[in-house]
């Protein structure tokens, strides 16, 4: 399931700055555990080229991420979803329903008005 309907950008600095200032690798928003996977950090920006890493990032490189990777529990029963979050785009694996999509990043959008 992909959902390209919007700007994404500010969830991707959003969440990396939460797992960058609390260092949580698991914390609960709502009903969805969200546990940090890796992100995209972007080297070059004339090509785009760049490396995934699995620590948090630094906060030099969270204007350069290009995506977030996140396992959540919560979207759809007990099992966890491979959520990727980048700029403009949120994929979700296994496929889940359109609509618990659309609940999930409904749920980080609200939660962002707390950071920002």
């Amino acid at each position: 399931m992909k959902l390209t309907d919007g700007d994404y950008s500010d969830l991707v600095v959003y969440l990396a700055q939460l797992f960058h200032k609390k260092n949580m690798r698991t914390f609960l928003i709502d009903r969805y555990r969200i546990e940090y996977d890796s992100c995209f950090v972007i080297d070059d920006l004339d090509t785009m080229e760049g490396h995934r890493k699995n620590e948090f990032p630094d906060s030099d490189e969270i204007d350069r991420l290009k995506s977030l990777a996140v396992a959540v529990t919560g979207i759809s029963g007990n099992s966890a979803c491979r959520i990727e979050i980048s700029w403009d785009s949120v994929t979700i694996e296994p496929d889940v329903h359109p609509k618990l999509a659309r609940e999930f990043v409904d749920v980080l959008d609200r939660s962002t008005f707390r950071y920002f």
